[in-house]
């Protein structure tokens, strides 16, 4: 499920966005696009990737040791072996935030956590009217916070798409004045991300190069 890798990355370019010159963002897009890539491709494959666009050297500087580097980190309780995602990604962290805080959104995440369902079923079993219903599961859809996983056989014989939420537990630190967002994803989705990969292997090599 690439859910969680599309919520991670959305965050990652809006915050590229707001870090590096319109022109060098430009310059990395047009050098993608030559290679029928597009600039999000980039942060699956950013060790790779960073070789074939060598001509923006600051501008990978910046991605890579003040966005990438600092985005997340991963800790694992003790007690339950869980492995929580610590978020440092300020927009990332507001739209967690934004949806655990409303109460409709919070209710279907919740039900979703474990088990997929329908629309349908889920606005039913939340007790959610319709019109707001739908245009909340779009909002969540929209922001890959709930994610498709199959398709399940309704009683008049049609299919009918299933969702599932993303994060499975939230947790919220504050420390100063900042708020960091604490989330739990399952351990298949987990391994299962590029991104995660991607930021662990920085991380390791910042570690490494620092040790020595």
């Amino acid at each position: 499920m690439r859910g969680l890798d599309e919520i991670l990355v959305n965050a990652i370019m809006q915050t590229v966005k707001k870090e590096i010159s319109s022109k060098g963002y430009e310059g990395i897009e047009q050098q993608l696009q030559n290679h029928g890539m597009r600039v999000t491709d980039m942060f699956y494959r950013f060790p790779e990737m960073k070789k074939s666009l060598f001509h923006f050297t600051n501008e990978l500087k910046i991605i890579e040791d003040k966005i990438l580097k600092d985005f997340l980190a991963i800790e694992q309780e003790p007690e339950t072996s869980e492995i929580w995602l610590v978020i440092k990604n300020q927009h990332l962290t507001e739209l967690i935030l934004k949806s655990f805080a409303d109460e409709e959104k919070k209710a279907i995440m919740d039900l979703i956590r474990d088990a997929p369902e329908t629309i349908p079923k889920i606005l039913e079993r939340c007790k959610i009217p319709n019109t707001s219903g739908y245009r909340k599961m779009n909002q969540l859809i929209d922001e890959k916070m709930v994610v498709t996983t199959g398709l399940a056989e309704t009683f008049e014989g049609k299919r009918a798409i299933l969702y599932k939420s993303i994060i499975q537990k939230m947790q919220i630190l504050i420390s100063a004045n900042e708020i960091i967002a604490k989330i739990l994803v399952d351990r298949e989705t987990l391994d299962a991300s590029e991104i995660i990969r991607t930021i662990t292997e920085i991380n390791t090599n910042k570690t490494k190069t620092a040790a020595n």
